[in-house]
């Protein structure tokens, strides 16, 4: 044993000393004098602040390159196919390059024909709208309560962890697209489930025999009727507030204790304030992922590609480019409505620990 730690350690000094000597010779020592020229000159010539503002530009060209690139460029693309009627000219035979695009402009013919006489998509933006509003504050309170759960201390946590975060793994495109061959049964157990505890316990009926207003038993139906599809959805929600919680000062609660402050207390007085502002992120968060996972997207989907779409007023064709444009345009100003409604709402109740 000892005989091969010294021969690893002469090869490592003969590898060493190797590169030592290479450094050493001329010719390296004009490459080193070639990369060093312009940071020396820099540093010559230019004062330290502006060398600190000159590789801020060096460091941001890459990103404004992406953004204007990856966005900019789609955005404004995306924009002006929505208001027009778009045709693709095809590939040249001989040469198998793209010839381009003629865009025909149409005006609000195609936001006409999504709202007017689209089978589908209007029902489901209302509907995507209205089920988002709603599942915004269940998962966000689920996610919270769950959060200070899983910082208790309890035995087999980590294991009780991964199990809420497991929805979030088999919920992404990968293992629905591998899983795809199941859907039948798995929806076929879903209302098989469904059915048998609907007839065993109507828990609708229940709280309006209870004289509940009917906006309260409506709201808590539609939770009980949704809560699998809450738990799977409140993954990554559970982990923010749970990393919050976790940074919250041990000497709050300490000193909480000490002035004989009970958990509900503890809960409202220091947990809830000092995670409020998490609230904003993993709202936002609720609501992209929400919008995501909608039937809205799907359509959107299924119309993309090729294909001419016939106006049933007779006032002329449309193509799918420009359809597809302009429901991704409705798509993203919904998302956006439903963004900025979240944020105006939770930012009421953010407590910063700073101010």
């Amino acid at each position: 044993m000892l005989e091969k730690q010294s021969v690893l350690k002469k090869f490592s000094l003969s590898i060493s000393n190797f590169f030592s000597k290479l450094g050493q010779t001329t010719f390296m020592k004009k490459v080193r004098a070639v990369f060093n020229y312009i940071p020396n000159l820099l540093v010559q010539k230019v004062s330290y602040r502006n060398r600190k503002a000159l590789w801020g530009i060096v460091f941001v060209i890459p990103l404004m390159i992406g953004l204007i690139y990856f966005f900019l460029i789609p955005f404004i693309t995306t924009v002006i196919y929505s208001f027009s009627n778009v045709e693709m000219l095809g590939y040249n035979s001989e040469t198998n390059e793209f010839i381009g695009v003629i865009t025909e402009w149409v005006g609000l013919d195609n936001y006409r024909y999504i709202w007017n006489e689209h089978a589908t998509f209007k029902q489901y933006l209302l509907d995507s709208f209205v089920n988002t509003m709603l599942n915004v504050p269940l998962i966000l309170i689920f996610s919270l309560l769950v959060a200070v759960v899983l910082n208790s201390k309890f035995k087999g946590r980590a294991f009780v962890r991964a199990v809420f975060f497991m929805p979030v793994i088999f919920n992404s495109q990968a293992v629905d697209v591998a899983m795809a061959s199941g859907e039948l049964m798995a929806e076929a157990i879903n209302e098989a489930g469904t059915d048998i505890f609907a007839t065993m316990f109507n828990f609708q009926d229940f709280l309006l025999d209870a004289n509940l207003p009917v906006g309260a038993v409506t709201f808590l139906a539609n939770a009980s009727n949704s809560i699998f599809d809450i738990i799977s959805f409140s993954g990554v929600q559970i982990l923010i507030f749970l990393s919050g919680i976790q940074s919250v000062p041990k000497h709050l609660y300490e000193a909480a204790k000490i002035e004989g402050a009970t958990q509900y207390e503890i809960f409202w007085k220091i947990t809830f304030p000092m995670v409020s502002p998490l609230m904003l992120t993993a709202g936002v968060y609720t609501v992209v992922d929400s919008f995501l996972r909608s039937e809205v997207l799907k359509a959107i989907n299924r119309i993309k590609g090729a294909g001419v779409i016939k106006l049933v007023n007779g006032l002329g064709n449309l193509t799918n480019y420009g359809v597809h444009a302009a429901m991704s345009w409705l798509f993203c100003i919904s998302s956006l409505i439903i963004i900025g409604i979240v944020v105006f709402l939770l930012s009421r109740m953010v407590f910063y620990y700073d101010e």
